[in-house]
């Protein structure tokens, strides 16, 4: 059922603020409407984004928690209190990450500046003599190592000299020396072989800068070392820092709740449960008694948030509308008729009893170890609800692991053809249901012959249909047909005007019958879904029975039964979810479902990675 809500208005004094915005969140009941002349939210943003950065920084350094590690726990009054030791850890993550950058720069840089100097190392002369004297000059760049020969005979016929040194990623480093007259002349002719001017990185001579670069490059390697040890020391404090991450998180939604002010007071407008206007009103009264509280309804204008209230089997259902589109506010809660057709159709399809025991099992110990929360909780959770028809259906087409044994029905590998009639009833009760949803809708809006004229009519005109294929339900199948038939032919033009746009309406009308045989042949799927995990169980049976035989086959064989079947174990339950809720969604909720809501989201504690074990102040 949708809950109603409450427009709640909060007037309490400047200097309770703090106090009784921790309660609100403690409480977990109010979600804030922003107000027209609201402030802005504080800084705290910016240190929720340190803590994350934080960390980031640490992750490769930290030990990897188990998939099953257990969270720690702590009290909504920890939770809601910034830890002045972690804060301490933060700072240090980033001094030490800022030290470990600025000497992985360092380090990169005097690599890149070694690896340029260490062609010019044999040079015999300092990077500042070059330039030459009055009689000669000297002149120093690269060369294709291919070409050196042609550089070496240019330097010749103008009366210069060649010296060659190594090859780096320029080419090959030489000096060229030559006689004042002869220089302009031979320096066009070696630009014209490829030769460019370059001068050597650093002063000195080269050998000698390269062995200080190398001693500055190796303290900058023991620099990030040791920044990096010192990052792994800070990784095994993490838990402290995933704490700090939800206590910030947490103040900087109680920084950004949307108060409005006047010169002594605050105010909050915000929604809340009409069955919780109490227990908000408590959680006031424990930190303040000078307030001022009301509730009202919602204006016609206005549009609450929607909270749904089922019980514990059908609330794991909500995920799967919610996906689709959360019902708005006044209109008809469709999870306690979808959920339990979910339920049905998941096990449908899987269909396996061998199947649904591994779900039972390995989901129990998933929920025992892992504890899922939030909607991953809940998925978790049909799934684990459905294991259970699994079996059920499983039991009843004599299903195991992709073998038939003992049908108590039929087997669907046998007798596809059953299967897939059996399919399309299970098809045509899902969409009455949901035909039966609108009628409710429309009787409840006060429009009881719509419901008959535009539901009730199909539904007699699809039974009797369906009636006409069996010899002894033939003549009550036809009366029902010409009777819905009639019906929908009659009054589907009913809002047009004139008897000629009656009758062209009453002709659209039944036209209809198309889309709604679409939609029951849509439920083949079922058929499809529940055949390829039998047949891909059948033959992970058979390949694993080829290669029995010896002692090794049989080992072989156990192996390709685990991989396989875990493996149609998976796609098998992909495809029932992604299958079932498309079944959910197209044919279902079509025939009644608007939705179009949003979701109640209050003011309340919600960390990350830490678990909340109790909502008091310690």
């Amino acid at each position: 059922m949708i809950v109603p809500m409450k427009k709640a208005m909060l007037i309490v004094l400047r200097d309770d603020r703090d106090a009784v915005t921790m309660a609100l969140q403690r409480c977990g009941e109010l979600m804030p409407i922003p107000p027209e002349n609201a402030p802005p939210g504080t800084e705290q943003a910016g240190e929720t984004l340190r803590v994350q950065q934080a960390l980031k920084t640490i992750k490769p350094y930290q030990e990897k928690k188990g998939m099953f590690a257990p969270r720690q726990e702590v009290s909504a009054g920890v939770l809601q209190t910034p830890s002045a030791e972690a804060q301490q850890i933060l700072d240090q993550i980033e001094q030490t990450a800022a030290r470990a950058e600025a000497a992985a720069a360092k380090t990169a840089e005097f690599q890149a500046k070694i690896e340029e100097l260490r062609p010019w190392v044999r040079m015999d002369i300092p990077v500042e003599a070059l330039g030459g004297t009055k009689a000669a000059g000297v002149y120093s760049g690269y060369i294709d190592p291919a070409k050196a020969e042609l550089l070496w005979n240019a330097a010749e016929v103008r009366d210069g000299a060649v010296m060659q040194l190594d090859t780096g990623s320029q080419g090959t480093a030489v000096l060229v020396y030559t006689y004042r007259p002869e220089e302009k002349a031979l320096l066009e002719d070696l630009a014209a072989i490829g030769f460019s001017q370059a001068a050597p990185p650093g002063g000195g001579y080269p050998k000698d800068t390269l062995q200080e670069w190398q001693r500055q490059l190796e303290q900058a390697q023991k620099e990030e070392t040791d920044a990096k040890r010192r990052l792994e020391e800070l990784g095994k404090k993490s838990d402290a820092l995933e704490l700090l991450s939800d206590q910030t998180d947490a103040e900087q939604q109680r920084d950004e709740t949307p108060y409005g002010e006047t010169a002594q007071t605050v105010y909050l407008e915000g929604w809340v449960r009409s069955d919780r206007t109490e227990r908000l009103k408590k959680a006031i009264e424990k930190v303040t008694d000078c307030y001022e509280l009301s509730f009202a309804d919602p204006a016609p204008e206005e549009n609450p948030p929607t909270v749904t209230k089922n019980n514990k089997f059908i609330t794991q259902f909500e995920t799967i509308t919610d996906m689709f589109s959360r019902p708005k506010n006044g209109e008809m809660d469709p999870n306690p008729v979808m959920g339990p057709w979910y339920w049905i159709i998941f096990g449908l399809m899987m269909g396996d009893a061998g199947y649904g025991l591994l779900m039972l099992i390995g989901l129990w110990a998933f929920k025992k170890l892992k504890k899922p929360r939030g909607d991953m909780a809940k998925l978790v959770n049909i799934m684990f609800f459905s294991s259970f028809t699994t079996i059920f259906w499983g039991i009843v087409f004599g299903s195991y692991f992709g073998e038939t044994w003992n049908p108590l029905l039929f087997g669907p590998l046998d007798n596809p053809m059953g299967m897939l009639i059996f399919c399309m009833i299970i098809g045509v009760l899902h969409i009455f249901s949901g035909m039966a949803m609108k009628m409710a809708a429309d009787i409840k809006a006060g429009h009881f012959w719509d419901a008959i004229f535009d539901q009730f009519s199909w539904m007699m005109l699809i039974t009797g249909l369906g009636l006409l294929f069996l010899p002894q339900t033939q003549t009550v199948g036809m009366v029902l047909a010409i009777a819905g038939a009639a019906i929908v032919f009659l009054t589907a033009g009913r809002a047009k005007k004139g008897i000629f746009g009656k009758i062209i309406g009453g002709f659209g009308g039944l036209y209809g019958i198309t889309s709604y045989m679409g939609d029951i042949l849509s439920y083949s799927r079922i058929l499809a879904l529940s055949l390829a995990t039998g047949v891909v169980g059948m033959v992970m049976n058979l390949l694993a029975g080829m290669v029995q035989g010896s002692v090794i086959g049989f080992i072989l064989s156990l192996a390709i039964y685990a991989a396989g079947h875990l493996f149609n174990l998976a796609m098998g339950l992909l495809s029932a979810y992604v299958h079932d809720s498309r079944l959910q969604y197209i044919e279902f909720f079509n025939k009644f479902y608007e939705g179009g809501g949003y979701a109640f989201r209050p003011l309340q504690i919600n960390p990350r990675f830490v678990e909340v074990t109790d909502n008091g102040e310690n």
